[in-house]
């Protein structure tokens, strides 16, 4: 109870929350969805449960049809083979069997015009029969010359009929197998049920023989495939296995793990003898069969029948969506008659709050809405003209930080060169001095760059190196240096003298003890969000403290190497965003130094 009452509270809130409009337009909506629902629904229910009736009614006549069918086949089956085993073909052939196996050839042709005989006169006359086989009691065969033989399914044939043989039984239905037989055209042996029949001399009155009568499944479907259609199954099953079905697919299934097999063994048979049962997908109708033991089944899919329902609710949905946006577009004209100028004025007051100052609330409507737009549109007048005075000031004074940060950033370096460029001079080293200052030329034409404060990375690395050759005339035999960069990404953007205070950190700072064997390795590749230039040395490197204190501005004291990087680090978040900037690594010897930037090959400050 606690849980709805605190469900209900938070509805009613968001409720009051909406405006008079949508309060209005969700009440109405709401009951029109709950009276079309309940009204689609009931005639649902009331229509199913008709089509049920009316299916089960329809499939209980197809099944009785159906095993009226069956009875007036297998009468005509058992009258054919009668005709056959009392026929002088029949009796002279089984008769002299002994004859016919071990005699010449004339015995030979003999025999083949009896079968032949016999064949003409029932197959040739009824396509449902594919087959006329005898057996004498010696386990010989007599079969159309014809056919071709499969010898596995001839020999398992032969053991039932032998197993007939001994039995008391004078005709018996060998069910659904595999035929021994097949045309010489046909790709496979066809499945299908045998009638086999002890055939007696009609002059001693003694077993001479079996006829067997081959019928094919195909054969026997088509007795019932007039009830088949779209949707609608019919087959026979006995033990729990499909013998007989139109779908061949079907055959030899089990239906033990059905669920509806189950239910339906379950039950008793209604006054007509029919079960019936079902699951998700189809109505299943079963009858016995007492002619052979066997029980019909007809399948009917509940998609299939349910169609003509499913059209009614859909129609019915239909015509309930079409009423329901009928009375939406009249009850929002009412509405809206009345509550249009407030909505206007909501309208604009939500897009100046998402930025857009040009928008102005425009109402007709004088009295008291009027004032309150005119007032409005004033008040946004005036906040539009601070807000300009207000970005026009940080504009400016960004643009004094970022002079201040350059201006701090390149004296001391410049002042140090001509200082060495100095002693090269006293020392008489006129050619390297000469040089340096080639080399100092060719940083600072680098550096201005006509003002440009964003250069590409190319020429950032070009500027690193003059300064790294001017360092290494300044540090002979102190460093070496090496730098790598993806060729994709020389054209993308960088801060002008990004690398520089990193590299002077590491040189005065890093390899300041090491009397040689300083690397600096400057690596420029692409990142999982950006563009990624490593910086790293093999110097002292510097403690925990140190490198936490540096980029989060904590140290207090002035150290030439904290500034340089921390103004580096502020540098590229003002011009590419606060997500970039400089990450300091552990290492357990030296620095390393990874600046992440965006990637993109042009840029508008």
């Amino acid at each position: 109870m606690i849980h709805i009452k605190e469900w209900m509270k938070r509805v009613k809130k968001e409720f009051y929350r909406k405006n008079i409009a949508e309060r209005i337009v969700m009440v109405i909506a709401a009951l029109m969805i709950v009276t079309t629902i309940c009204f689609v629904s009931s005639v649902f229910i009331i229509l199913q449960k008709q089509l049920v009736a009316t299916t089960s009614t329809s499939a209980k006549k197809d099944l009785e049809m159906v095993l009226e069918k069956m009875d007036m086949f297998f009468q005509g089956v058992e009258n054919d083979a009668v005709s056959v085993l009392v026929g002088e073909s029949c009796q002279t052939l089984l008769e002299n069997s002994g004859q016919f196996l071990q005699g010449d050839i004339v015995k030979q042709h003999e025999k083949y015009v009896l079968i032949q005989q016999v064949i003409n006169s029932y197959i040739g006359q009824k396509s449902s029969y594919s087959a006329i086989t005898f057996y004498d009691l010696k386990g010989n065969y007599y079969a159309n010359e014809d056919l071709v033989e499969e010898a596995e399914y001839l020999q398992t044939q032969m053991d039932r009929v032998e197993e007939f043989i001994e039995s008391d039984k004078k005709s018996e239905l060998i069910e659904l197998h595999k035929s021994p037989w097949k045309q010489s055209k046909a790709k496979s042996y066809a499945d299908c049920i045998s009638y086999v029949r002890k055939v007696y001399s009609m002059g001693s009155g003694r077993l001479i023989g079996v006829v067997e009568i081959e019928i094919p499944n195909r054969e026997l479907s088509r007795l019932y495939e007039t009830v088949m259609s779209d949707g609608i199954k019919m087959y026979f099953e006995r033990d729990n296995h499909i013998i007989l079905a139109g779908d061949e697919a079907l055959l030899y299934q089990s239906l033990e793990d059905r669920r509806w097999y189950k239910a339906a063994g379950a039950k008793n048979p209604d006054e007509d003898g029919f079960i019936m049962a079902q699951d998700k997908g189809a109505w299943y109708f079963m009858k016995e069969y007492k002619g052979q033991n066997w029980t019909a089944v007809s399948e009917v899919s509940k998609s299939i029948y349910l169609t003509s329902v499913t059209v009614y609710a859909v129609t019915m949905v239909l015509l309930g969506i079409a009423v329901f946006l009928g009375s939406l577009v009249l009850v929002k004209f009412l509405v809206k008659s009345i509550t249009r100028p407030l909505s206007q004025i909501t309208q604009t007051i939500v897009e100046i709050g998402k930025g857009d100052y040009h928008k102005r609330v425009v109402v007709k409507d004088g009295g008291e809405l009027g004032t309150l737009a005119s007032e409005f549109n004033r008040m946004v007048d005036k906040t539009e003209i601070l807000l300009l005075e207000i970005v026009e000031k940080e504009e400016d004074k960004r643009e004094s930080e970022l002079s201040l940060i350059q201006m701090q950033m390149t004296p001391h370096f410049f002042y140090n060169i001509l200082e060495s460029i100095c002693g090269l001079i006293v020392m008489d080293e006129k050619k390297l001095a000469i040089h340096t200052i080639q080399l100092l030329s060719g940083f600072y034409r680098g550096v201005l760059n006509k003002g440009k404060e964003i250069i590409t990375v190319k020429q950032e690395l070009d500027i690193a190196s003059n300064y790294l050759e001017i360092m290494k005339v300044c540090y002979p035999g102190k460093f070496t240096y090496e730098i790598t960069c993806q060729p994709e990404l020389e054209n993308h953007f960088i801060c002008k003298l990004t690398l520089q205070p990193i590299l002077e950190n590491a040189i005065h700072h890093g390899f300041q003890e090491m009397s040689g064997g300083g690397l600096l390795s400057i690596r420029v590749f692409a990142g999982e969000r950006g563009m990624v230039i490593e910086v790293e040395d093999n110097g002292m490197g510097m403690d925990d403290k140190t490198r936490k204190s540096i980029l989060s501005g904590e140290s207090r004291g002035f150290r030439m190497e904290s500034f340089g990087l921390r103004n580096t680090d502020e540098r590229i978040k003002l011009y590419f965003g606060s997500r970039y900037g400089l990450k300091i690594l552990p290492l357990a010897q030296g620095t390393k130094i990874r600046i992440f930037l965006p990637t993109r090959e042009d840029y508008t400050s």
